[in-house]
């Protein structure tokens, strides 16, 4: 017994495409993002193809369907260069191996070789872990609060007051003194 199927004629050549698999409905990106290095070379990439999708999108002598497809190359050749971006992932494809831990789900495998091309590159230095940066805040916080108080003891008793009318007087006294509302000598 033979099944015969009912074959479907789609009115629209977009439609036609996708059913013969020139094109997707989506395209993904994989953006490596783990070296510092990677922003900028990302960037040049995305800029050079958002460019070139611009350039396609407003082409009249292509149809719709070659747009699409046009898009779906770039994006593809985006893919190529992502993939290729240096330093470039440790670990062989599918190699992740995940555990749940303190932070949730973490990636585990692969940071050994991490660490170690970022000494190369980066050098033997850290450059600010958590805790030194949130110390560093601190001690910043500290001294400018440190410094506030200082000034605040240190000022003149007519500054010392709320009311508006001592403010404005202070600043038009400084207005003064500075030359903006001195009389000149002609």
């Amino acid at each position: 017994m033979t099944l015969l199927y009912k074959q479907i004629k789609y009115k629209h050549d977009i439609t036609r495409a996708m059913y013969n698999v020139r094109l997707r409905f989506q395209r993904r990106l994989k953006v490596p993002m783990f070296h510092p290095l990677h922003i900028n070379q990302v960037a040049d990439i995305f800029i050079t193809a958002g460019e070139e999708l611009k350039r396609i999108s407003s082409l009249n002598s292509l149809r719709r369907v070659d747009k699409l497809i046009h898009a779906h190359y770039q994006i593809g050749s985006m893919n190529y260069l992502l993939g290729n971006i240096q330093p470039e992932d440790p670990r062989d494809r599918g190699a992740e191996e995940f555990r749940y831990g303190h932070n949730g789900l973490e990636s585990i495998h692969g940071l050994e070789d991490l660490d170690a091309i970022i000494t190369k590159t980066e050098g033997e230095e850290d450059h600010a872990s958590d805790g030194d940066q949130q110390a560093r805040w601190f001690a910043q916080d500290r001294k400018r609060r440190k410094e506030l108080a200082r000034r605040k003891h240190n000022q003149p008793s007519e500054t010392k007051s709320n009311s508006e009318e001592q403010t404005y007087d202070k600043y038009f006294k400084s207005m003064h003194k500075k030359g903006k509302y001195a009389k000149s000598s002609i």
